[in-house]
């Protein structure tokens, strides 16, 4: 197989300068009841793949991670024989662009940095703040699959407490799917967060179990947010590992606290960790993007992408497919 040149471009990242835990095929059964670590380093290398037609032009993006409260990202570079450039899009999704003619022969990106990641504790005992969102709009809307329909509204109406403050309505619809749902990949519709297709079926992955939940959130009235990105091992291992997959959680907002995280697909296969995934988030994962129905920068020819976690690519402005492989390398804190 012949390869391409490739060029190596360094990029900051905007502040950089200061589902087996993972859904892949590398991940080895670790026990349940061993400590999290509060704090994890790692080298992330995001490895893409297509095959680009020849003579066609191909565009290709890719997620791109960005600091937040919770991780910071250095030592970002990118290996790639075609143009490239960082951009956002208008939710802040950092998003790596890339476009040339494809010769009839694989296109590989690589695209690694250090990750630098603390678990999430929210002290749910006590108002942490007078903290109030300025503009709960955009995150009291659902999505194209992130659905409300009657029968979520009847089990609304039956699990919601009454006369409860919404942290604790939250906390029944967190009960209630992890209750109702179980982590099942087998059959059709899993794996879109389609939270119809949740309430009905009750099994799926982790979009499946987060969209049902902020479907439950949205009926209250209580702003809701999705990330998703990579998952690792919860323990650091002494050798190089792959992951394939991704993994998704949720957020909901509550005044005085300010955003909660929740993630109830771990707490399904982690019971022993259910009262911890309600509230704070494990430090084995790197956020790559957050929200639903994504428009790219520069905007792709398809729809909307209903998430943002997987390389996406298009070839005479129709979809064409890409793969990625992502290893992990532990890095002392």
């Amino acid at each position: 197989m012949t390869r391409l040149p490739l060029l190596v471009l360094a990029l900051w990242l905007a502040g950089c300068a200061s589902d087996t835990p993972p859904e892949g095929p590398a991940a080895a059964e670790e026990s349940a009841a061993a400590p999290q670590r509060e704090q994890r380093r790692f080298e992330i290398e995001y490895r893409v793949q297509l095959e680009a037609p020849a003579g066609q032009q191909t565009r290709l993006w890719i997620p791109l991670p960005r600091d937040d409260d919770h991780q910071r990202i250095t030592n970002l570079k990118v290996v790639a024989a075609w143009p490239q450039r960082a951009g956002e899009d208008t939710r802040g999704n950092r998003i790596l662009y890339l476009e040339g003619e494809g010769a009839g022969q694989p296109v590989e990106v690589s695209v690694r940095y250090t990750v630098f990641r603390q678990a999430r504790r929210v002290d749910l005992s006590r108002r942490a703040s007078d903290e109030r969102l300025s503009d709960p709009a955009p995150y009291l809307r659902g999505s194209k699959l992130l659905v409300v329909d009657e029968e979520i509204r009847a089990v609304h109406a039956k699990v919601t407490p009454a006369g409860a403050d919404p942290l604790a309505k939250a906390r029944a619809y967190y009960d209630h799917v992890r209750e109702h749902m179980s982590y099942d990949k087998s059959g059709e519709g899993w794996g879109r967060g389609d939270s119809v297709y949740a309430c009905e079926v009750g099994k799926g992955n982790c979009t499946d179990f987060h969209s049902y939940f902020q479907a439950l959130c949205l009926v209250e009235g209580i702003p809701t947010r999705f990330a998703i990105g990579l998952y690792g091992a919860y323990e650091p291992r002494s050798e190089p590992y792959t992951t394939g997959g991704y993994h998704c959680w949720a957020e909901f907002f509550v005044d005085g606290r300010g955003w909660i995280p929740v993630d109830i697909s771990e707490a399904d296969k982690h019971p022993e960790r259910a009262e911890q995934f309600f509230g704070g988030h494990s430090a084995n994962r790197v956020t790559l993007s957050r929200g639903r129905d994504i428009t790219l920068e520069p905007a792709q020819a398809g729809p909307p992408l209903n998430y943002f976690v997987n390389p996406y690519a298009e070839a005479g402005g129709k979809p064409l497919a890409a793969s990625k492989t992502v290893t992990w390398t532990d890095l002392a804190p």
